[in-house]
């Protein structure tokens, strides 16, 4: 995801960031609070449908997975952590298994991930591809994608590599172009991942996404926006017309629009989306930008949006979950305005979380700080994997300005 270059005022969300609202209490049992839909994935029957089969027999492999997986897949769409209950849930039998059926096995592993448990998750992992099944080759590319996360691009790609033969060209390609893109060859990267998506039109939808979102990622790196807008206009067509959400693509979309001045394009994108935090966050900053423009409802909308927001973080915080850091640390340096607190956030983030993006938002918010010499450990990541990204210019000249030299 990408961070908009948006300097906000207004220091009144702190109070409310601090637990001043009392929560809400109805005036009687009858009140309704919310009406929620019965999730259903496009072509899949509803998740209450796939729970009453698991229920009924909830030992049995194909039941269970079937409801996990469309859990997890709503965990993702919506950033709803009680999805991830219950997908944990319809493993319980196997979750201790060390021998559970690879199947189990891999699902299990991205149900740690998406917890931030990569140390368990990426035993999983290796145990899938130290073994003979064919989830192996899932494994590697799912420990690719760790690897990016973690960035270490010299571990993905030996990943990609090892799994191309086993997988579809497009994501083979996609995985390789990653890596290869973080550790600093982003041109012939995009090019080799252009020709692949020219040559695979009609590729699954997930595999589609991805590759288009970091073709994008990759065009962004090399000051290509025009490029990069294509790539993001295809991808969210695609969603569209599948009837399906990808936040991830969504919150990146609108961090490059942010980043090119396009405020007012970014609430149509993401109005859809009140209930993922990630989406809110955004329109949140393209509300507050228009208002600062002198839009007074856009600002209105915006405190009321930001409010939310910091009730929200404050629960994450209560039950410390930590798979939202970075949005923690953007709402504290862009919404808040408290560069400390983003700081600290970023780096209990960087612990495991390092990609462009991270490396921008921790040098941004070392820099508010007046504490350049807390961006060393980003100075030093850039200077290992030899990423070359035209929006980290600022401020890693500042950073390397102000920072004192090891």
């Amino acid at each position: 995801m990408r961070l908009g270059r948006i300097v906000l005022t207004g220091l009144w969300v702190v109070a409310t960031a601090a637990g001043a609202d009392p929560p809400y209490t109805p005036g009687s049992d009858s009140e309704v609070l919310e009406r929620l839909v019965v999730p259903r994935l496009p072509g899949t029957a509803s998740l209450r449908e796939l729970r009453g089969h698991w229920a009924a027999q909830p030992t049995l492999v194909p039941a269970a997975l079937a409801y996990a997986r469309a859990a997890l897949e709503l965990n993702r769409r919506e950033e709803d952590p009680r999805y991830l209950g219950y997908a944990e849930a319809a493993l319980a039998p196997w979750w201790g298994r060390p021998l559970a059926p690879p199947e189990i096995v891999l699902l299990r592993a991205s149900l740690r991930l998406a917890r931030m448990d990569h140390a368990e998750a990426l035993q999983d992992l290796q145990a899938l591809i130290d073994s003979p099944a064919p989830e192996g080759h899932a494994a590697r590319i799912t420990r690719a994608g760790v690897r990016l996360n973690q960035g270490d691009p010299v571990a993905a790609l030996a990943d990609c590599t090892a799994a191309a033969g086993h997988v579809s060209r497009l994501v083979a390609v996609t995985c390789a172009a990653a890596a290869q893109g973080l550790a600093g060859d982003a041109a012939p990267a995009l090019a080799a991942l252009e020709a692949a998506l020219r040559d695979n039109e009609g590729a699954p939808l997930a595999t589609e996404l991805w590759a288009r979102g970091v073709a994008a990622e990759l065009a962004q790196r090399l000051g290509r926006s025009p490029e990069a807008r294509r790539h993001f206009e295809d991808a969210v067509r695609r969603m569209a017309a599948a009837d399906t959400t990808d936040p991830g693509l969504l919150a990146s979309y609108a961090d490059f629009l942010l980043d090119q001045g396009e405020a007012r394009s970014v609430p149509a994108l993401l109005a859809p989306y009140p209930r993922q935090d990630s989406l809110l966050l955004r329109l949140t900053l393209a509300e507050r930008a228009q208002g600062l423009a002198g839009d007074a409802a856009a600002a209105a909308a915006a405190q009321e949006h930001a409010r939310r927001l910091a009730l929200r973080f404050q629960e994450m915080r209560q039950r410390e979950d930590r798979s939202h850091l970075r949005e923690q640390a953007l709402f504290e340096l862009s919404v808040v305005g408290n560069p400390e607190s983003a700081l600290q956030l970023m780096q209990r983030s960087w612990a495991w979380q390092r990609e462009p993006v991270d490396a921008r938002l921790y040098l941004r918010a070392a820099l508010a700080a007046r504490r350049p010499e807390a961006a060393l450990p980003v100075l030093e990541w850039l200077r290992r994997s030899g990423l070359q990204d035209v929006r980290l210019q600022p401020e890693l000249a500042a950073a390397q300005q102000q920072a004192p030299s090891r």
